[in-house]
């Protein structure tokens, strides 16, 4: 015998069924602030050449490894849609967007945004009519960056601002703006106190296998990187001093007579617990990280070597006589030279870092001072270096300077 439906169970149904029809409706309806993205008339690859001015760059939070900056950026690329019309009349709604973004913004405080038709460029071939559509972008944010700390605090940073498209590497690639330069304003820099900031950027459109994924298309990626080095004067001051005064007091323990071991361990003890703080303080101003930086290896032996002296005091008095004597000479002398070596190494390297730091540092604005040499003088033979849009970014892309580097 076959079910009995009741009236309730059929309008609850056609409820349901109204509801999902409702939904259906709903997502199938235009939303009206939906972006649409046209296409490429032409089906053409876009060549997209990157201007970037750093105006503003300041508050590098090393501990949550990030930091603010306001920039203004230029991309330029041939538009044939354009063609003959005078900018009053273009809508570039209606146009190709090379929908940039920034890929590693955490927060975007303020965003500008403005189109044009650029100025005819001296590169340009006469031949080609297609004109130049330029994108301006001024915003400012906070952005994320790695911090590589191994030599902290002799460490230099690469801030680095990635730019991507929503577009495919297919449809469009970046390459650098050859006919102006890159810059970096360092008067409105804001964290003059505990870095400086390098007068050079380091801009460059990212290798394909750099930036390789599982995904089945390749975006186009590019890097901004400013340089900013670090000013140790704090922690070696605040810190390695204080330790490196902390760790010979613990000698003044030998001071004390060897049949009272409590009060040579007061003594080692006390200087032991100081130590451990300052490590806490140290730890307070870095990420977590799975190594440890140059001031955790001197500050971790200075707490290994008031270990060994706490092990020292306990132990004599295992001794009696003339062997408590000569133990407890013998342990002083090596404890002691092995303390001198290791003050000795320590400065060596603080300064063998400083040195190379700023050796890299001053590379890398060599590189980039050759670099703008070299745009200023083919602006000066503008006619000399006429080429295709295809051409100029292979061309722009073999004079970049080292990304990653310096």
């Amino acid at each position: 015998m076959a079910p009995t439906v009741t009236m309730e169970e059929v309008m609850s149904s056609m409820l349901r069924m109204e509801k999902c029809l409702e939904k259906i409706e709903e997502n199938g309806r235009d939303q009206p602030n939906k972006v649409v993205h046209k296409k490429r008339s032409d089906d053409q690859k876009v060549y997209a050449r990157v201007r970037v001015n750093i105006i503003t760059l300041g508050d590098i939070d090393t501990l949550r490894e990030e930091f603010n900056c306001e920039l203004a950026l230029t991309i330029k690329w041939k538009e044939p849609s354009i063609r003959g019309l005078k900018a009053d009349e273009i809508d570039w709604s209606e146009h190709w967007d090379p929908r940039i973004y920034f890929f590693n913004a955490v927060s975007i405080d303020k965003y500008e945004v403005k189109h044009r038709v650029g100025l005819k460029s001296p590169y340009d071939d006469e031949t080609d009519p297609i004109p130049d559509a330029q994108l301006s972008i001024r915003m400012k944010g906070t952005f994320k960056s790695v911090m590589k700390l191994t030599d902290f605090p002799f460490d230099y940073q690469n801030l680095t601002i990635k730019l991507m498209s929503d577009w495919p590497k297919r449809v469009i690639e970046f390459s650098k703006d050859m006919t102006q330069k890159d810059s970096v304003r360092t008067d409105t820099f804001t964290g003059g106190q505990e870095w400086e900031l390098m007068k050079h950027v380091d801009a460059a459109p990212v290798e394909e296998e750099k930036m390789s994924s599982g995904a089945v298309n390749t975006y186009p990626l590019y890097n901004i990187t400013v340089n900013v080095k670090r000013k140790p004067s704090y922690y070696m001051w605040n810190v390695a001093l204080i330790m490196f005064l902390i760790t010979p007091l613990a000698f003044t323990s030998f001071a004390v007579d060897r049949e009272a071991p409590e009060d040579r361990l007061s003594v080692t003890l006390t200087l032991l617990l100081t130590a451990v703080a300052f490590k806490f303080v140290v730890s307070q101003s870095l990420p977590n990280t799975s190594y440890q930086t140059l001031l955790d290896y001197y500050v971790l032996w200075c707490m290994v070597f008031l270990c060994l002296v706490v092990v020292q005091n306990a132990a004599v008095s295992a001794f009696a006589g003339p062997s408590a004597l000569i133990f407890d000479n013998v342990c002083m002398i090596v404890l002691g030279v092995v303390t001198v070596l290791v003050n000795i190494v320590f400065i060596a390297l603080s300064c063998v870092k400083s040195m190379t730091v700023g050796h890299q540092m001053q590379e890398a604005t060599n590189k980039y001072n050759d670099l703008c040499n070299e745009i200023s003088s083919r602006k000066g033979k503008g006619d000399r270096y006429k080429q295709s849009p295809t051409e100029g970014a292979r061309v722009q892309e073999e004079r970049l300077p080292l990304q990653g580097q310096p």
